[in-house]
């Protein structure tokens, strides 16, 4: 592994761990606040809209709120977390496995199955009203 992947694995899982601890600190001085432009520019919320306080109810344990509120944010955790560890993977054994995965082309079929699942999210966060 080059070192200048280790550099960029080491600065990924250093935001994205400090994100966590910005989300477990501030996360009582975020509330009412929306952070998504699209909502901001067209009323209509995004399929991750939510997803901040998704993750602040799963840091606090609430793990059925959280998939109530947003069920993205309990995936796009999951993938976090194992990014990170896959990451660190990575470095100690000198690898380049995960950005291997990263530039892989996926099927069709696969493209489309997640798109389904995207616009099914983005369907029932406008019903709820979020």
């Amino acid at each position: 592994m080059h070192i200048n992947y280790k550099l960029k694995y080491l600065g990924v899982i250093l935001i994205l761990i400090s994100g966590y601890f910005f989300l477990s600190y501030y996360s009582g001085s975020l509330e009412g606040y929306s952070f998504c432009l699209f909502k901001s520019l067209t009323g209509v919320p995004c399929p991750a809209c939510g997803s901040i306080r998704s993750t602040v109810q799963l840091l606090q344990g609430n793990i059925l709120y959280s998939v109530q509120i947003n069920p993205f944010g309990i995936l796009t955790n999951t993938l976090i977390f194992t990014s990170i560890f896959w990451m660190i993977r990575d470095i100690l054994t000198n690898k380049e496995t995960f950005i291997l995965f990263l530039r892989k082309d996926w099927s069709n079929n696969s493209k489309i199955f997640l798109l389904l699942i995207l616009l099914i999210n983005w369907i029932w966060n406008i019903e709820k009203g979020l």
